[in-house]
């Protein structure tokens, strides 16, 4: 009898889902209802290998699915190009969670390698999808950057594997000392490939564009899975990895820091500002991961909580295309109370205003750098996320005004997933606790 590992089943109910969509695509794209039952069912059943499975698999499965499912509950209501394409976009998204998955719980480079390829293509048909001519560009350069980050991976597999013949995730100790420098650029190279998922400085100019053109439902899931199984590979790759690769996400993360608060403080469009501030998140990740033990619990930490977040406050901007929404034009655009509502929760939390989640996930970040590094890099930290305060929060006082005026929503599915995703960031508020000690233990694990 063949038994599947958590992880790998949950990928295989995922794939055929995709597959039982596109079979049925013709019938689908006229009932939108059975296809995010469908979707959401499947998503529910992939979930199940998460009971009793290693805290590793719990947190890649729990957080990746249920940042499908919101995305699900959202292809109703996609900004799409073509609104027929909607099966396609639901078997995408359960095809690339099935990618993040693999890449966020394997135990050999080949299968990360294999499931940041399957996410990377995925996510670029997902933002080509949406309606107009910027998400086609914004797709063809986040598919240049894909490929040439992938280039460079798939370069470092093969030095690691000259260094010690084995894809499985190296350790620097027990190499050749003649082997050593041919393993150290391996691994420098293979995680620049999985910093590229992060939209890490200086890989994170496509990232922009693709967060700021696509449908936001499908855009925020591209964030937020990306940056879920990224942070996690990262964290598996420095156990046997240490200093060096350390040092570097430590520098590329302080530099992420200040490129995305400065370029998030300049703009006046408010998914301009929230692709910036993605940057910017990005580096707090890095900065954490290259902190040691308690710094990749922090980044575990915050990663899960952000995913949700950047959800919710995508969920909220569902709905109403993909061109530019001016900070100045809040007040007319129309949205709901829900909508207001949701995405000015998920503002607050995401500048780290207690008692969302955002703020407890920052302050592990930055007690982890100020144990491991001192008062500089921390200090530059402190910096950004003040200055987060001043960005995330400049359209909150026209959203508390139109939730109080709004009318109901009229988009059930958008309703829903504004709910849904906001619910959990309410939950992570007032029991942050739970959370990170699951982090603990998937970095202990």
């Amino acid at each position: 009898m063949i038994v599947l590992a958590p992880s790998l089943l949950s990928v295989v109910l995922l794939v055929c889902g995709a597959v039982v969509i596109l079979l049925f695509t013709a019938r689908l794209t006229r009932d939108g209802a059975a296809l995010t039952t469908i979707g959401i069912v499947t998503l529910i059943v992939a979930a199940i290998p998460a009971v009793g499975a290693d805290a590793v698999t719990t947190v890649a499965l729990l957080a990746i699915l249920a940042a499908t499912a919101v995305a699900m509950l959202l292809v109703p209501d996609a900004e799409l190009h073509d609104s027929s394409q909607r099966p396609e976009v639901a078997a995408l998204l359960l095809l690339g969670s099935s990618g993040a998955i693999v890449l966020a719980t394997a135990d050999e480079l080949l299968s990360a390698a294999l499931g940041l390829e399957t996410l990377s293509m995925s996510a670029v048909v997902l933002i080509g999808l949406g309606r107009g001519e910027r998400p086609l560009e914004a797709a063809f350069k986040y598919f240049v950057l894909a490929a040439i980050s992938f280039a460079g991976l798939i370069y470092g597999l093969g030095l690691i594997f000259l260094a010690t013949g084995s894809f499985a995730f190296p350790t620097l100790v027990n190499v050749e000392p003649a082997y050593r420098w041919a393993l150290l650029a391996g691994v420098l190279l293979v995680g620049l490939g999985f910093t590229f998922e992060l939209a890490l400085v200086p890989l994170h100019w496509g990232a922009l564009d693709a967060y700021t053109a696509g449908a936001p439902g499908l855009a925020g899931y591209v964030q937020a899975a990306s940056k879920v199984a990224a942070v996690l590979a990262l964290g598996r790759l420095l156990i046997g990895a240490g200093a060096p690769l350390s040092g570097v996400l430590i520098a590329v993360g302080l530099i992420s820091i200040v490129w995305g608060t400065v370029g998030a403080l300049a703009q006046r469009e408010m998914r301009r500002m929230l692709a910036y501030s993605a940057v910017a998140n990005a580096g707090f990740l890095a900065l954490a991961l290259g902190c040691g033990p308690i710094g990749r619990t922090a980044a575990v930490f915050y990663v899960a909580v952000y995913a949700l977040t950047a959800l919710l406050v995508f969920a909220a901007l569902a709905g109403r295309g993909t061109g530019p929404l001016y900070f100045a034009d809040v007040p007319n655009e129309g949205f709901s109370a829900a909508r207001a509502l949701g995405l000015t929760l998920g503002l607050f939390s995401l500048a780290g205003i207690p008692p969302a989640p955002g703020f407890w996930t920052k302050l592990a970040v930055l007690g982890a750098s100020w144990e491991a590094l001192g008062w500089g890099p921390t200090l530059v930290a402190v910096i950004g996320g003040v200055a987060g305060v001043l960005y995330y929060l400049r359209p909150v006082p026209d959203l508390l005004a139109i939730a109080r005026a709004a009318p109901s929503p009229r988009r059930v599915g958008s309703a829903s997933a504004v709910l849904l995703a906001g619910a959990a960031v309410v939950v992570l508020g007032l029991a942050p606790g739970l959370l990170y000690a699951l982090a603990r233990l998937a970095i202990g694990g």
